[in-house]
C-alpha cells in the first residue's frame, strides 16, 4: 500500500464502501442512532419477508414466476430501484435537510415488486458460478440455493450480535453496489448527470409549492407572473418561481432549475443515484 504513494503515484482513490463510511463517521450520534434502529427494523421485516416466501411454496412460485417474465432491462430496473432504497435509508442521517416526501414514495415498493426484488437480491448473493458450472444441466432449485445462502448469511460473523455495525453493514454495501450498478448497467446516465437531462421525480413535481408572484416575468416564458398564489409555484431548494405551466413543462424534461441549476429529484434512478452520491461525498469530506 505505501508503495503506491512512493515512486510519484497518487493516492489510491477510497472505495465507494469507504466513502459512505466516512459519511456516517460525520454524523452526530443524536442522529446516528434512530438511524441504527430504523435500519434494524427494515432489515427484520425484509427478512421475515423473505423467510415467508421461502415457507410458502406457492408464494414463493408466483414471486419467481414474476421475476421470470420480466424482460432483462425489467430485471435491471428493479434492481437498480431496491439498491437505492438502501442509499435513500441512510440519506435522513447523512443529508437531513429535505427530501422525506420523495423518500417515503420511493421506499414503498409494491408487495409483487418487493417480493420479486427480494428473491433476486437473494438470487445474486447465495448463487455460485462455479457451483452452477459443475452441477447437472437441470434446472436450478432457486428454493434450496437461496435457503442455503440465508443460512450461511445468519451463522456469518456479520449475521451474529446486535451491534450497529451489524445493521448498518447490509446497507452500506448495497448502497456501494447501488453506485456500481449504475457505472455498468446506466454508463449514458454519466451524460445526464449534472447536464439538465432528464424529468424531475413525479414526487418532486407533486410537492411543488404554491407561491405569489411579484410581477417579475418567468424565466422560463418572459411573462409576468401575477401577484397571487394561483398559477406560480416555487422551485425546491432554490426558492426560484415560475408559471406552473412553464415549470410542468420544463420539469417534464429537465430536474434542474432553469435560473441557478440547482437540482431537483429525478426520475431516472441512474440519474438519481449519481445526484444523491454527490450529497454523500460532500458530507464524507466534511461538507454536510
Amino acid at each position: 500500500m505505501e508503495a503506491s504513494h512512493g515512486h510519484g503515484h497518487p493516492p489510491l482513490a477510497p472505495s465507494l464502501s469507504e466513502t459512505l463510511m466516512a459519511a456516517l463517521l460525520n454524523v452526530p450520534a443524536a442522529r446516528l442512532h434512530p438511524l441504527v434502529r430504523a435500519l434494524a427494523a427494515d432489515a427484520r421485516r425484509l427478512r421475515c419477508r423473505l423467510a415467508f416466501l421461502l415457507l410458502s411454496p406457492p408464494h414463493f412460485a408466483r414471486a419467481l414466476a414474476r421475476l421470470r417474465s420480466m424482460p432483462l432491462p425489467g430485471k435491471a430496473a428493479l434492481l437498480g430501484r431496491v439498491l437505492l432504497r438502501s442509499l435513500l435509508l441512510l440519506l435522513p442521517a447523512l443529508c437531513p435537510a429535505g427530501g422525506d416526501d420523495y423518500r417515503r414514495n420511493h421506499l414503498l415498493l409494491p408487495q409483487p415488486d418487493l417480493d420479486a426484488a427480494l428473491l433476486l437480491l437473494a438470487m445474486c448473493d447465495s448463487y455460485s458460478p462455479a457451483a452452477a458450472a459443475s452441477s447437472s444441466p437441470s434446472p436450478v432449485d432457486w428454493r434450496a440455493v437461496i435457503v442455503d445462502g440465508v443460512v450461511a448469511s445468519a451463522l456469518s460473523v456479520s449475521g451474529l450480535g446486535p451491534t450497529p455495525w451489524a445493521a448498518l453493514a447490509p446497507y452500506v454495501d448495497a448502497a456501494a453496489k447501488c453506485r456500481r450498478f449504475v457505472d455498468v448497467a446506466a454508463p449514458s446516465a454519466a451524460a445526464k448527470d449534472g447536464g439538465g437531462s432528464g424529468a424531475a421525480s413525479h414526487a418532486a413535481v407533486l410537492a411543488l409549492p404554491p407561491a405569489a408572484g411579484d410581477g417579475a416575468p418567468c424565466a422560463i416564458c418572459r411573462e409576468a407572473m401575477p401577484p397571487v398564489r394561483r398559477g406560480v409555484c416555487a422551485l425546491r431548494p432554490c426558492g426560484h418561481r415560475f408559471h406552473l405551466r412553464c415549470a410542468l413543462r420544463w420539469l417534464a424534461r429537465r430536474n434542474t432549475c432553469p435560473c441557478c441549476r440547482a437540482e431537483l429529484p429525478a426520475q431516472d434512478a441512474a440519474v438519481e443515484t449519481r445526484r444523491l452520491w454527490r450529497a454523500v461525498e460532500r458530507t464524507a469530506r466534511g461538507g454536510g
